[in-house]
Formats: C-alpha cells, structure tokens, sequence
C-alpha cells in the first residue's frame, strides 16, 4: 500500500504534519510519499493529474491537509482510493477570497501569485468532484481559525467517518489521537 500525503496551500511535502507521518509509517511495510506540490493551485491540480494516474492501478490511500485535503476528495473520487481529510478546503471562495494576489510559500519563502486561473481550476474541479465509493476519514479541529469546520463536515461528512476535536487550530493539533483512525483506514 501506498500512502500519498498532500500538503496544504504554500506549504512542502517536508513539513513538520508529512514529516511526523513518515515516522508513523516507518518499518511498516506503507511506502509513505509526499511530493512538493506546485505552489499555483492549477499547477498542483495539473502535476496531480499527471502524478496520481502513475498510481492508478495501485492501491493507494490519499491524506491530505487544508488545499491538500481537497485534492484527496477530489482524487480519491476519481481513482476510488480512500482518503483521509484533514481539515480540508470545502468552499474554494475561502481560499480565493484570501489567496488571490501575491503569496509566500511558508517553507521555502518563495513568492508567488493566485490568478484568476487557479481560481477557476478549483471551481471547475469541486464542482465535477466524484464521490468514492472507498472509506474516508474526515479529521477536523473544530478551533481551525482559517477554515469553518462545519463547511468541510457539510460537504465531505455524509460518506465518512467523522472525528471532530473540540479546540486545535488549522495546523490541526490532534494528529497523534488520530492515528490509531488512520491505521484501521489503511487496514480496511
């Protein structure tokens, strides 16, 4: 099994969330991945077009953070693969709203800019989202203060399974309660 773990908006596939996680996964026979995704959001969409459909005939279980939990949605219900959702992007006008313009990419300090064309990539791909038919996972700290949990538990809640913590943050704080969820995903 493959693990594919899809960061957030200006983040890294090195950040401290994918770093912890490859040492969950360490010595388990889980081939964890996580790839730097473009900083564009319709430059991520279009390398994890390409990417993902190298694993198509794989099986491979999708976890992804904020922008990155969007993608899994939006790619597990392509492939049919299961997801966990960490505090993901459900109404892309939260991100537009905030991204458009110049932006920085938190880990390498690059600058960048969200474009009228990214903002229509992610319309165009939360409005022709599938849904899996694979388990999903939806973990959500209700003390996010950039996203509204209850958007992501109206959008992704009715086809998973869901744990919603009281506090946290949109860094979400509650990875370590959440394995043991993770592992019965991946073992499903």
């Amino acid at each position: 099994m493959k693990v594919i773990y899809l960061h957030g908006f200006a983040s890294s596939g090195n950040s401290s969330k994918s770093d912890w996680l490859r040492q969950q996964f360490a010595g388990s026979g889980i081939d964890f991945i996580s790839p730097d995704l473009p900083n564009k959001p319709r430059a991520a969409a279009l390398f994890l077009d390409d990417y993902l459909a190298g694993f198509a005939n794989e099986p491979v279980c999708l976890i992804g953070t904020s922008l990155g939990g969007f993608f899994s949605a939006f790619y597990a219900g392509r492939y049919d693969w299961p997801a966990v959702l960490i505090n993901p992007l459900a109404d892309m006008q939260d991100l537009i709203g905030s991204a458009m313009g110049q932006n920085e990419n938190y880990a390498t300090g690059e600058s960048f800019t969200v474009d009228r064309a990214d903002a229509d990539q992610l319309i165009r791909m939360s409005e022709s989202m599938q849904v899996s038919e694979a388990p999903t996972l939806l973990l959500l700290d209700r003390g996010d203060e950039l996203l509204d949990y209850n958007k992501a538990l109206a959008r992704f809640g009715e086809q998973a399974n869901v744990h919603a913590f009281e506090g946290g943050s949109h860094r979400f704080d509650h990875l370590p309660e959440s394995m043991p969820e993770i592992l019965t995903l991946l073992n499903k």
